[in-house]
């Protein structure tokens, strides 16, 4: 999978009050080096993710999400392809 970075990284969006659009991005890169617990806001879906496994989320640019732990990195990207 080839993947476009569009900013930095971010790893403080753990919890409901730190929620954030993620620079309103419509598709997250998300990698954690625990298993963690990733939950859109706006729209009340979770899923778990696996320690070391990265994967995709698609959403909408307003949506916000949030992670559970400090250890999960999450990075804007563009839609991936392939």
């Amino acid at each position: 999978m080839q993947i476009r970075p569009l900013a930095a990284k971010v790893n403080n969006i753990n919890g409901t009050s730190s929620a954030s659009t993620v620079g309103s991005a419509s598709a997250l890169y998300i990698m954690g080096t625990a298993n963690d617990l990733i939950t859109n806001k706006t729209t009340g879906a979770t899923f778990q993710i696996a320690a070391s496994r990265p994967i995709v989320m698609l959403k909408d640019p307003d949506d916000e999400v949030f992670t559970g732990a400090t250890t999960t990195h999450v990075t804007k990207i563009a839609l991936p392809r392939g």
